[in-house]
């Protein structure tokens, strides 16, 4: 990390309704839309339309039980696959829809400023590109990803025959922030398998003058690690959640905009950019805690503890 006069950047997301989804190639066909009049058994899963949600039974003989009110006959399983890519967790993914498909694309119309744009947990994907679009003026953003691999340690030799990796997000924090009625359109581009965790975007908030050397970044897992009485450990692979603690430089005159800002947007996930050139300094979750130390005359410290969502 550097103390060079980067700010660090938090991104406040806009929450996606199905009022701003204008066109995707994502159709809501992973389960059969419940219907009032039909007996479902025990772990058949059906899709409520109202609110894109995914139900399963919990009982046999269900008949004219409303999962949005029977508790007892039905569990909320999660999303459907449309609209993972929009819910708190980044280990949801949405899939590419359809036998051999290789392609995902939403337009959305937030009807209010974007300054950054956000691709969490992609697998198998070549390429990423978001455009906006203005009614009055067109196109007026174009950007376009490569996820090409790249080798896991540097050097000429790790570049020609070392392991390689694709990257798993994508970042853009230059949109221009004067369209309110402008377009997202979103396009992933893979192959088989191509998935997104998470889809987000929002206004962007930079403050400090750096984020300081000593930043730690690492992860929480949620895993299971139990010895059974004859001493084998049984392992069972589970999500984990990123968390970092940053140490920020900021101008005494910033003080209590950030505090402002911080207590604000307590206990709600957002994208939090220690520095760019690091993916693992990338976290979308929430801080734990803050403290801002007022050491200096013209500049003060910010301690920030941040955890991630899984």
């Amino acid at each position: 990390m550097s103390t060079s006069p980067t700010a660090m950047s938090i991104v406040q997301p806009v929450a996606v309704t199905p009022d701003m989804l204008i066109a995707t190639n994502i159709a809501e066909t992973d389960h059969p839309a419940w219907l009032d009049g039909t007996t479902y058994t025990l772990g058949q899963r059906v899709i409520v339309l109202s609110n894109s949600r995914v139900y399963e039974s919990l009982q046999n003989s269900n008949l004219g039980q409303n999962p949005l009110t029977a508790r007892t006959w039905w569990i909320e399983v999660g999303p459907t696959n449309r609209w993972r890519s929009f819910d708190q967790s980044i280990t949801t993914q949405t899939v590419a829809a359809g036998t051999g498909a290789t392609s995902i694309t939403y337009t959305l119309r937030p009807s209010q400023a974007v300054t950054a744009f956000a691709a969490l947990n992609v697998t198998n994907a070549t390429s990423m590109r978001v455009r906006m679009q203005d009614p009055v003026h067109g196109i007026v953003y174009d950007r376009t990803a490569d996820f090409a691999s790249q080798p896991l340690q540097p050097g000429w030799w790790h570049w020609f025959f070392g392991q390689r990796a694709h990257p798993t997000q994508h970042i853009f924090t230059d949109l221009p922030g004067t369209y309110h009625g402008a377009d997202l359109l979103i396009e992933f581009a893979g192959g088989t398998g191509l998935a997104v965790g998470t889809i987000l975007f929002g206004s962007q908030m930079r403050f400090g003058i750096g984020v300081q050397h000593g930043a730690r970044v690492g992860i929480q897992d949620y895993s299971r690690k139990e010895t059974n009485l004859f001493g084998d450990v049984i392992l069972v692979r589970r999500a984990f959640a990123r968390r970092a603690n940053f140490d920020l430089f900021i101008n005494n005159a910033e003080i209590d905009s950030l505090t402002n800002f911080l207590a604000s947007i307590r206990a709600q996930p957002c994208l939090w950019i220690g520095a760019e050139k690091y993916e693992s300094t990338v976290l979308y979750g929430f801080y734990k805690n803050f403290d801002v130390l007022i050491a200096y005359p013209e500049h003060g410290e910010c301690s920030l503890e941040i955890e991630g969502l899984t």
